[in-house]
């Protein structure tokens, strides 16, 4: 069976895929029209007649070949090329000629030229293609689609009638007009899909066979090619022939899945990117250049959201998003001055990594505080005068205060930022200032955090406890409505009952000092290291599966897990040890698996730390997941879960800076949480509960559920909601924790306070954040406006900035009269 779906507005489905996938991100490949109606072709798939042309002399052969009649498309990657504008004046990237002469006087004014749309820079793309194609006498038009649904982890295909540059007006006009179906991953087109399209259309029944197999075949190539989109429009009947065409195609491809779409990923064409992002592509680094004067150097996407969003809120603007990921050495920071000072708007440079995380890349290392000054000074020296301004616990502070460098530490959040605005609106600073300025001399360390600084300890911030105003609890306000954590988490999910049953794993996050873990891939690097430290912390370990390298006692071979046995499959580990919860340290191209073998092992908590994992690979992990209700996976791309005041850790934390406490942390981003824990256990108010959903596409433990169990939990007072740009996640959790608050305020009880942050409100739409679901605008219509506005709505407290989190939850908790 099939579902369709009425929950999501078809205007916002069709922005979505129109809008912003077809744009170029970190997440998706993009390919012009005349390579994606090429690989259409290969299948099978009826597309028009066309050449790809670079010259003039090109261009009037084919339009000779198509017998004088065609249409010239300006191959670029972007939409909206038929109401564009060249740079020599020429309108429209679009044009149908009736003539060689035509055709080549039109291309000479295309070809070199760049074209400007609605989806592109004020400077527009460089077009070096025309796609000359045969002019099709159309009888009808349609739309068609097939992409991925946040909401029901799954694909959709959108079917309606007409199609062209007006869809999105049709659909906000019309709704009931679109056929939206939720696909079942592993069937995809059945009869009965095709009844209802044909039905809906007004197509013929006879017409039933045909459009089948297009269907089918266009699944096809969704699912073969690792395809996020793709996008029929028009779909056209053409009169000649009488066949349904696929008049013009877009077809974007998860980069993730690269290793099986090697040839596909040949077709990228790189004029179409500026020349400073692939540059810092093959650093690791993720670079999106921005309009302000004030460069960001950040690790983790969710910081480097939240660092941009505090300067511009204090007045300041960024000259870029800059991820620099789970690394800090000399090598990646000097690459990374490089291309921030590569912008010559420029001036002052704010540095914002924090430390005691674990390098992504290999998670048995840690981030440092000295190592992180160290390469900042290294880096700093191959450099000008630009002022750099980075926060940092005492050992790094000193070494930037005696580094004889125009470096300035900070020990807040707001004052490294307001002191780069300061600097950077200075435009030049006075020579002699050193890094010994009265703000660093003055900066308080941060009792809360061990001495041993060199490990686990944060190498960024101390955070603000000054800068909360009472005033901001107006917004909380009284309803009268009553609640049910059961119940509303079921009518905020899907209301099938698939979803339904797997909402029933929500107490499996449930971890304590006695939770059994499991891991997979045991005995490589990152797992052994990582069960070490999660030992030392109080997780109760108990074996774990290596297909690969196990030893031939079954024992592992570190000397530090000698004594815990190693399987060669899950259901053997699981019958001897009975784990209750999993820990997947598998590569992302074999960790779909590896989740999948857990899941059927009945393994009741399943925790996926890798990133990238293909997001075809996650539908058939969410195909399978949601069927069930004895496994609840949390990831992938996420830290994990960790319960302080149980000294249990699943994941790659860095369990140093945690204390036990009262606040549970539900975020989206991991720097980001490790910032929420830092403020809290500041103020004094250590965590109960921290789970990092992650920020992939299609999570296996949402915002909402999170949100859920820790408002079931005893041990949790107080609620911080983290979330970022794309999807409708926080909108859910908001609208939760708003009947949950109302339904204890109206039964005379105290409700949890919640703190809630959304990063990424200033960042440019349709661009990739740094996380795979972080698309400004992605997945939905919901911009970050709408999430922030949705959580005051719910008497949820906004904070400027992470360092305000931990005094705000603390004056919450004091007003609230809930002690900790």
């Amino acid at each position: 069976m099939f579902k369709t779906l009425n929950k999501t507005p078809a205007a916002a489905v069709l922005q979505h895929i129109s809008g912003v996938l077809s744009t170029s991100s970190k997440r998706h490949l993009s390919l012009h029209e005349h390579q994606a109606q090429g690989l259409l072709a290969e299948y099978g798939i009826n597309v028009p007649n066309g050449r790809a042309a670079i010259s003039v002399e090109d261009v009037g052969a084919a339009v000779t070949a198509f017998g004088g009649n065609a249409v010239l498309k300006s191959q670029i990657l972007a939409g909206g090329r038929g109401k564009g504008s060249f740079d020599n004046g020429l309108k429209s990237g679009v044009h149908i000629v009736s003539s060689k002469s035509e055709a080549e006087k039109l291309a000479s004014r295309m070809l070199g030229h760049k074209l400007v749309t609605k989806q592109t820079s004020s400077e527009g793309l460089p077009v070096n293609q025309l796609y000359v194609t045969e002019k099709v006498d159309i009888a009808n038009e349609y739309y068609l689609a097939f992409t991925v649904s946040r909401e029901h982890y799954a694909p959709v295909l959108l079917m309606c009638k007409g199609g062209g540059t007006g869809i999105e007006g049709l659909a906000a006009r019309s709704p009931e007009e679109v056929v939206n179906i939720s696909l079942k991953y592993s069937k995809g087109i059945t009869d009965d899909i095709v009844s209802t399209v044909c039905q809906k259309l007004a197509l013929a029944q006879e017409r039933h066979v045909e459009v089948k197999e297009l269907l089918s075949s266009l699944y096809r190539v969704f699912r073969e090619r690792d395809a996020t989109l793709l996008e029929i429009n028009p779909l056209v009947h053409n009169q000649k022939t009488g066949q349904l065409m696929c008049a013009d195609t877009k077809l974007t491809v998860d980069n993730a899945a690269v290793h099986r779409q090697v040839q596909v990923f040949k077709l990228r064409d790189f004029s179409q990117e500026k020349p400073i992002e692939l540059e810092a592509e093959k650093h690791g680094l993720i670079y999106i250049q921005l309009e302000g004067s004030i460069g960001c150097l950040v690790n983790g996407a969710g910081l480097a959201m939240a660092t941009n969003d505090a300067v511009a809120h204090f007045g300041g603007k960024c000259a870029n998003f800059l991820d620099g990921g789970g690394q800090a050495d000399v090598a990646r920071m000097v690459k990374a001055f490089e291309l921030i000072l590569s912008d010559q708007n420029v001036n002052t440079i704010l540095v914002n990594i924090y430390g005691g995380e674990y390098y992504l890349n290999e998670p048995w290392r840690i981030i440092r505080c000295d190592m992180i000054a160290e390469s900042v000074i290294a880096a700093a020296q191959h450099f000008g005068d630009v002022p750099v301004v980075g926060t940092n616990a005492e050992q790094g502070q000193q070494m930037i205060a005696n580094s004889g460098l125009k470096l300035f530490a900070e020990s807040e959040f707001d004052g490294a930022v307001k002191k780069a605005i300061e600097l950077s609106n200075r435009g030049t600073t006075n020579t002699q200032e050193s890094s010994t300025s009265e703000t660093t001399q003055t900066s308080r360390p941060n009792s809360y955090i061990p001495s041993n600084a060199s490990v686990g300890r944060k190498a960024l911030r101390a955070f603000s406890t000054t800068s909360f105003s009472s005033s901001i609890l107006k917004k909380l306000r009284a309803s009268t409505s009553t609640w049910s954590t059961q119940q509303q988490s079921r009518s905020l999910s899907s209301s099938s009952r698939r979803a339904a049953s797997y909402n029933e794993s929500i107490p499996n996050l449930a971890i304590n000092q006695n939770t059994r873990v499991m891991y997979q891939g045991f005995t490589g690097r990152a797992a052994s290291r990582n069960a070490v430290e999660a030992i030392k912390y109080g997780t109760n370990i108990v074996g774990g599966v290596s297909r690969s390298q196990r030893s031939s006692s079954g024992k592992h071979t570190d000397a530090g897990l000698s004594n815990l046995p190693v399987f060669s499959t899950v259901r053997q580990a699981v019958d001897e040890t009975k784990p209750d919860a999993s820990a997947v340290f598998i590569p992302a191209q074999f960790a779909a698996d590896a989740i999948i073998e857990s899941i059927e092992a009945e393994v009741p908590l399943i925790v996926s730390v890798a990133e990238h994992i293909p997001v075809h690979d996650m539908l058939r992990v969410q195909e399978v997941l949601r069927t069930q209700s004895k496994s609840r996976l949390v990831g992938p791309n996420c830290p994990g879960i960790i319960s302080p005041v149980n000294a249990c850790k699943i994941g790659i934390m860095p369990h140093l800076q945690y204390a036990p406490g009262v606040v549970g942390i539900a975020s989206k981003s991991g720097t980001l949480s490790y910032e929420a824990v830092g403020s809290t256990t500041k103020a004094g108010l250590g965590q109960s509960l921290c789970v990092g959903v992650g920020g992939d596409l299609l999570p296996g433990t949402s915002l909402l559920d999170a949100v859920t169990a820790m408002i079931a939990d005893p041990a949790t007072k107080g609620i911080v909601l983290l979330g970022e740009i794309g999807g409708d996640a926080e909108i859910r959790a908001a609208a939760l924790l708003k009947q949950y608050r109302e339904g204890e305020i109206n039964a005379g009880r105290t409700p949890k306070p919640v703190v809630g942050m959304v990063t990424g409100r200033t960042a440019p739409k349709g661009r990739t954040m740094g996380h795979a679901g972080a698309i400004a605008g992605g997945g939905s219509s919901v911009t970050a406006e709408d999430k922030v506005k949705a959580m005051q709505d719910a008497g949820i407290v906004v904070p400027v900035h992470p360092g305000e989190i931990g005094p705000v939850m603390k004056e919450l908790l004091r007003k609230a009269q809930i002690s900790w």
